[in-house]
């Protein structure tokens, strides 16, 4: 017998071992027969159709690598993946519904049917690809779902921190303007202040990261802007912040051109920032802004241990650079730093046509270059 008949005939036979299955996992303890075979029938039923569908090698391989035909409307499997993720599923749980179902299908069929020929064994292979298809499918669309819900969830929590933020900086600019306190006070003010505008910035970096994570990316809006004023004043405010390290800023040719001008001084901000938390606290940290005729460069060096190759190609994805930090590193307060400043920037410079890279080696130390393309100089309504 053909698997897909097999399958076909025997449908309920295999939802009964799914739901015996199904019935295990922890989230449906409680499960009716309805939500424990959910969306299983569909899904077995698309396994067949695929197995009398003929299909040239190339497709074939196409599967095994993750690259079947697109369907325009959502699968039974991505279906399968949105009810599960309700139901409360981990994804090792998911993955595991569809090992049982493989293991059930191959091993109720071979005890039917004797698998022999050349035709059983392209049956095999053929189903394999099609558990693997709905596989993929239901895990692409069960992390989609997850990401997005973290991403609303980091900025919903964003917005809600700034509120009190908002209270606790101006309570302390109202105490820095009253001078009868005495100085041990204005101190503290000043203190409360300057912590109040860094927890600023890494709000608003926290808000970039899931904002860009939905989809919407960072929002610019270019004017007219001199970037050689942008990057004087970033300069001095670190200085400000630091003032125990040496920061040198060289600036030449024309840097006037269309920007959104509080964007690049976050970028270049958070440029200085990981250059000072990173670099030699004994080395100074360069800046250099070059104003070229088709683009304008903004560079930032400190010297520092090399970057291995490994680690560059996640130094602008906070998540990937958190989860290959050893549990060690993870814990010490060196590394307590997330990294969204980085990937901040990286979104910022391409919402600009523009492109960041990174040289490390022990003679140059680390410098991250941000190259933005020139646009002519326009006026918006209020500029």
């Amino acid at each position: 017998m053909k698997l897909s008949d097999f399958i076909r005939s025997n449908l309920e036979c295999i939802l009964q071992e799914w739901e015996d299955f199904a019935s295990t996992l922890e989230p449906m303890a409680d499960a009716n027969k309805k939500e424990l075979r959910d969306h299983a029938a569909a899904v077995l039923k698309v396994v067949a159709t695929d197995l009398d569908t003929p299909q040239a090698e190339h497709e074939s391989i196409a599967k095994s690598k993750g690259q079947g035909p697109q369907a325009t409307d959502d699968t039974a499997a991505e279906i399968h993946a949105a009810d599960r993720v309700a139901s409360g599923f981990t994804g090792e749980q998911v993955m595991a519904e569809y090992r049982a179902l493989r293991s059930s299908v191959l091993r109720l069929w071979a005890r039917q049917a004797e698998i022999a020929t050349a035709g059983d064994i392209q049956d095999m292979i053929r189903f394999n690809e099609s558990i693997d298809q709905a596989q993929t499918e239901s895990m692409a669309r069960y992390a989609k779902m997850l990401r997005e819900a973290q991403n609303l969830f980091l900025a919903i929590l964003g917005h809600d921190v700034r509120t009190p933020l908002g209270a606790i900086s101006m309570g302390a600019q109202v105490l820095l303007q009253d001078q009868t306190l005495p100085a041990k006070v204005l101190k503290v003010a000043l203190r409360i202040f300057n912590s109040s505008k860094r927890m600023d910035a890494i709000v608003r970096d926290l808000l970039d990261f899931s904002t860009t994570h939905l989809g919407d990316g960072i929002p610019v809006d270019p004017h007219t802007v001199d970037l050689a004023e942008i990057g004087q004043g970033v300069v001095e405010e670190a200085r400000t912040f630091h003032p125990d390290r040496r920061i040198d800023l060289m600036v030449e040719g024309d840097l006037t051109g269309a920007w959104d001008g509080a964007r690049m001084s976050q970028a270049f901000s958070n440029l200085i920032s990981n250059a000072v938390q990173h670099g030699w606290p004994e080395a100074p940290v360069k800046v250099a802004l070059r104003g070229l005729p088709a683009e304008v460069i903004y560079e930032v060096r400190n010297k520092s241990d090399p970057i291995s190759p490994a680690k560059l190609r996640t130094l602008f994805d906070p998540v990937k650079r958190f989860a290959i930090r050893p549990a060690s590193e993870r814990a010490s307060a060196r590394t307590q730093n997330l990294g969204l400043g980085l990937y901040v920037v990286k979104q910022i410079v391409a919402a600009h046509e523009g492109e960041v890279s990174v040289i490390s080696n022990e003679y140059d130390g680390v410098v991250i270059s941000a190259r933005l393309p020139r646009v002519v100089p326009h006026r918006r309504n209020d500029d």
